[in-house]
């Protein structure tokens, strides 16, 4: 992980949701990606992969929420969140909101353009938090 990405890594604050298990947040100021939490919870990598590609993740910074899932895959145009998961995060909105402290001026994205690894990752597909609630 070069410099850059591992200072954004440490400025958000990522977390992955998991049916059925329930709400994963990593730590403050922590470098990992997704991908090194749910290693560090003990998956191996095919679950891992499994967990990324299948159910919704995301990261809270600078009073924008970002929720999307993927396999990983930086060939894809864009990690966007499925339709058939918004059931997931609307079951853990309430989580999200206090633990963000999250308000009508929050932003929220239901997805993001891949780039260059390094770059920053422009938001797509904007929402209310009414969309939600």
């Amino acid at each position: 992980m070069n410099q850059s990405v591992k200072a954004y890594h440490e400025k958000r604050r990522a977390f992955i949701i998991i049916p059925e298990v329930g709400l994963i947040l990593g730590e403050s100021g922590q470098p990992f990606s997704h991908r090194d939490i749910l290693s560090h919870l003990g998956l191996d990598n095919e679950q891992t992969s499994h967990v990324l590609q299948n159910y919704p993740r995301g990261y809270f910074l600078d009073n924008n929420l970002v929720i999307y899932q993927s396999n990983d895959d930086t060939k894809q145009e864009s990690w966007e969140l499925k339709p058939e998961n918004y059931f997931y995060v609307r079951k853990y909105f309430q989580d999200l909101k206090n633990l963000f402290r999250i308000t009508a001026k929050t932003k929220i994205f239901l997805g993001v353009k891949c780039a260059k690894e390094g770059e920053i990752w422009p938001t797509i597909n904007e929402v209310k938090s009414s969309f939600f609630e």
